[in-house]
């Protein structure tokens, strides 16, 4: 595992829905139990701030660590997709961009960020991501300020158009054969645990929120190279349903035990992590 990976996911899984902030201290005591010791944590926390994922503030001799703007968008965005159940309606639209004049410098940040967001590039020039024109986008483009750079269109799939012809531009612009075998890894690592979670009761706090984070940070990277398609531009039996409805469970089963570790064992910066925000409860619909 990358560090800073993991590091981001706790900041977006656990921090977010607990006040905000995270003491030094207390990340670090949180990822002991995976194996990461002191020294590469603050050299991973070091590197998320220096690329704008993270900033901190300084209380006497103790820093507090908080997504930046940047950051909690970035992670906003994915988290739509993590926590989502169900796919979105396909009603036959596109969203389709051009970038037409974008500096040198930041190309590389948005290009990765509209990945994220679902968008590959369909031909030279040209990304695309079905659906209409959101404002995740939006919000993109006016922080990158680029809203003056690039064409935004909207296309529909006109009727006669060949299904089978679509499908095969999905399939080879969003990689989704290479994304399937994620997916398959995905779901061999944690079956056994959905299968002794199913014969268990949860287990203790700690390896509970152990489980939690891993769980999440796999799926997380996993969905980070996949979009979720609408059913009808899929192919039959894609893993991916499979795995969001593994993740949900085995998610909703640790939840409790995982939180009693968050609030009694580490703390932001008005002391121990307070109860989880009401937002919580709806991630994979009500628990």
């Amino acid at each position: 595992m990358r560090t800073t990976s993991l590091i981001v996911t706790v900041f977006g899984d656990v921090v977010s829905q607990h006040g905000g902030t995270l003491w030094l201290g207390s990340l670090v005591r949180a990822l002991a139990p995976m194996g990461i010791n002191e020294r590469l944590v603050r050299t991973s926390v070091f590197r998320l701030v220096r690329e704008g994922w993270l900033e901190f503030e300084r209380v006497g001799r103790r820093s507090y660590y908080r997504f930046s703007d940047y950051g909690s968008h970035e992670y906003h965005r994915a988290a739509v997709h993590i926590y989502a159940l169900d796919g979105e309606p396909w009603y036959g639209r596109w969203q389709l961009l051009i970038p037409l004049a974008v500096p040198e410098e930041i190309r590389e940040r948005f290009r990765r960020s509209l990945h994220w967001q679902g968008f590959r590039m369909i031909s030279a020039g040209t990304y695309a991501k079905p659906g209409s024109v959101d404002t995740d986008l939006q919000e993109t483009l006016d922080e990158f300020d680029l809203a003056d750079k690039v064409i935004l269109l909207e296309a529909d799939t006109l009727p006669g158009t060949s299904t089978e012809l679509v499908r095969e531009m999905v399939a080879a612009s969003w990689q989704l054969d290479a994304v399937a075998v994620h997916y398959r890894e995905f779901l061999a690592r944690f079956k056994p645990l959905a299968k002794w979670l199913g014969k268990n009761s949860a287990p203790g706090p700690e390896s509970a929120f152990v489980a939690r984070t891993l769980l999440i940070h796999d799926y997380r990277r996993v969905i980070l190279q996949d979009t979720r398609m609408p059913l009808p531009l899929l192919p039959s039996r894609w893993p991916g349903s499979e795995a969001e409805r593994l993740t949900a469970q085995v998610y909703r089963a640790l939840a409790p035990a995982s939180v009693d570790f968050i609030t009694a064992e580490l703390e932001g910066d008005a002391g121990p992590m307070q109860a989880q925000d009401p937002s919580f409860a709806q991630r994979f619909g009500n628990h």
